[in-house]
């Protein structure tokens, strides 16, 4: 009887391990412990959420068109090609600067990093043929948007000038205040490509857009793979600590990172065919959405008010 006991009591509340885990449950932190996890969850949220606008911005104009939906991932992560709208008057050949910031040009993430209203701007402005007459005028495709020139000015000049620009074998101007035309034209001009599509060279009615340079797509590959895992495993050990029963928490817990996972294989495997893309578009959502979950209650268990009755269950 002794014997049973003593067993009983091993698997019970007399656990040593399953007193550890009582006393390190999130709501028996002190005070000031949850205050910080509470900034911390705080900020990775917002974080996310400017993330996610950023994502919308740079990636909205992607297949052309506003507003984003799947066409702007598969033009950015596969590649497509699209119909010109000018039935009547063909659109001019590409020029070499076009050819740098359309969706997957090397120049393209410095003219993102802007407002949408530049991306606008330059690109319709080079689609028209970078016309001198209007160069230097406003509101070329919408209201409100901002000159060629000063897109140019603002988001080009310091790295393409020739007095100190990192890009100063492709000049638009003599310095970082001056933009000279006739410099730009050399690149804007119509037909300067250097690539030009099988598509677009058989049918003048097609052009293609994306994908971005492989070049790119290891920049954002490494960047994202190097951040996002961290504060997602931070996230998912608070998470081990809260106060859902075991069998959620082992559900939950592994999610987000199983899905960040799938997404960045997504961005690969959809170069190759673009049916992966369907990877990416279930997987961000799931990610997102089990972050939330996972951040709520965290945040719950955080401040449940009954602090000194914690138990582990399963």
């Amino acid at each position: 009887m002794l014997h049973k006991s003593k067993s009983h009591d091993t698997n019970g509340a007399n656990n040593p391990m399953t007193s550890i885990l009582n006393q390190m449950t999130l709501s028996r932190w002190p005070v000031p412990a949850k205050i910080v996890v509470t900034l911390f969850l705080v900020m990775i949220g917002t974080g996310y959420l400017a993330a996610l606008a950023n994502l919308y911005q740079r990636h909205e104009l992607a297949d052309g068109q506003p507003g984003m939906t799947p066409d702007d991932l598969r033009a950015n992560f596969h590649g497509m090609t699209v119909e010109s709208e000018q039935i009547d008057e063909p659109a001019p050949p590409m020029s070499r600067m076009l050819e740098q910031v359309i969706p997957g040009g090397d120049m393209r993430k410095h003219l993102t990093a802007g407002d949408i209203s530049d991306v606008r701007t330059l690109i319709g402005w080079l689609e028209l043929g970078a016309e001198m007459e209007s160069f230097q005028q406003a509101s070329l495709v919408e209201e409100g948007d901002p000159t060629p020139e000063d897109v140019i000015a603002g988001r080009c000049l310091r790295c393409h000038n020739t007095e100190d620009g990192e890009k100063a074998d492709t000049p638009y101007g003599p310095d970082i205040f001056t933009v000279d035309y006739k410099m730009v034209y050399k690149y804007a001009e119509p037909g300067t490509a250097i690539e030009t599509t099988a598509d677009a060279s058989a049918n003048p009615g097609v052009k293609q857009i994306g994908p971005q340079t492989l070049s790119h797509l290891l920049l954002v590959t490494h960047i994202h793979m190097l951040s996002i895992p961290v504060f997602t495993l931070v996230l998912a050990g608070f998470f081990a600590l809260g106060s859902l029963p075991t069998r959620w928490k082992s559900i939950i817990g592994p999610l987000p990172m199983v899905m960040i996972a799938l997404d960045f294989a997504g961005w690969w495997l959809a170069r190759i065919d673009e049916s992966f893309l369907v990877l990416m578009l279930v997987a961000a959502p799931l990610f997102g959405l089990t972050l939330a979950v996972q951040l709520f209650t965290v945040l719950a268990s955080l401040w449940s008010p009954k602090s000194t009755r914690t138990v582990i269950r399963s």
